[in-house]
């Protein structure tokens, strides 16, 4: 099989409002909202109940046998229970995919770019809960990654990474970002997985099962309305492929019907990679209000744990 080049986009600069939107009232109102549905209930909602293995000690009598390590107990020639304690806050890393197919916008905004000030006022929110935040920003490789850290150097260094125009463009490889996770962390985390999911290469779905099995997932789909719907005006367009740059005239109204179809049930299928993998799974277009579906959807997450 001949593979395509992927011709890498240029951006020389982008609309992004990230350290403006810290002290907009509107903003600021929606992130208090959501650190206070993720506060006290946020290791809840994550797989666990928010307990992790704290070490070993010597079994007692009264002590619960099922939590008898016998593997470790060989080892060290005695019997050995595993303690567990609930931790007190959570790594968050967040995984933003800033390939040439989230270079692409029919509103005010690229969808690399909506998904940046997603990813920023998620994260700040997240850190205002006393939580901790990194990132991996990729598209072929990884272009930048932070290990999840608290405070407002965390905050102005997703900043700082996010404007950087020379991150974006790209074609995308999820396998290498899965391998660098695996690098990063050793324990337990969120990722919270941005894209697209336009162009994924085959196989894709493998990654986000290996993520989930180790991890907990949640899935952000950003979608441009020109991603699901062509324009209702006219008739013949030009199509750009995002990775070849090939070029092709579309009449649309002779294939309206047909991509919306296409593209509802590949949304339907990519929904159904988390489902399958027990993984969460949010769905956003840049014409709607960036933060209103992530507080729904942690609002049925946290009533679903609390019922």
């Amino acid at each position: 099989m001949v593979q395509q080049e992927v011709v890498g986009m240029t951006i020389k600069k982008l609309d992004l409002d990230l350290i403006p939107q810290l002290k907009s009232k509107e903003v600021r109102a929606k992130r208090k909202v959501l650190a206070r549905i993720l506060e006290g209930s946020w290791t809840a909602l994550l797989k666990g109940r928010g307990m992790e293995f704290a070490g070993f000690r010597k079994y007692t009598y009264g002590d619960d046998a099922s939590r008898i390590d016998w593997g470790a107990s060989l080892r060290a020639k005695d019997t050995l229970i595993r303690e567990f304690e609930e931790y007190k806050s959570v790594n968050v890393l967040f995984v933003l995919d800033l390939s040439n197919t989230m270079l692409f916008s029919s509103q005010k905004k690229m969808k690399a770019e909506y998904a940046a000030e997603v990813v920023f006022n998620l994260a700040v929110a997240i850190l205002d809960n006393g939580d901790s935040v990194g990132y991996v920003l990729f598209n072929t490789q990884v272009v930048a990654k932070s290990m999840p850290n608290i405070g407002k150097e965390a905050i102005y260094d997703l900043a700082n990474s996010l404007s950087n125009p020379k991150n974006y463009g790209g074609g995308k490889d999820l396998k290498r970002v899965v391998s660098s996770i695996d690098i990063m962390l050793k324990q337990r985390a969120l990722i919270i997985l941005v894209s697209d999911f336009i162009g994924m290469q085959p196989g894709w779905e493998s990654y986000i099962k290996m993520l989930a099995e180790k991890f907990d997932l949640i899935g952000i789909m950003i979608r441009d309305p020109r991603d699901r719907q062509f324009p209702e005006q006219g008739s013949q367009f030009l199509l750009e492929d995002p990775f070849s740059q090939e070029r092709m005239y579309v009449d649309v109204n002779e294939y309206r019907h047909l991509f919306e179809k296409a593209v509802r049930e590949e949304e339907r299928a990519i929904k159904g990679v988390f489902d399958a993998a027990k993984a969460g799974f949010i769905s956003i277009s840049t014409g709607d209000d960036m933060l209103r579906p992530i507080l729904d959807y942690f609002k049925r997450r946290s009533n679903i744990v609390k019922s």
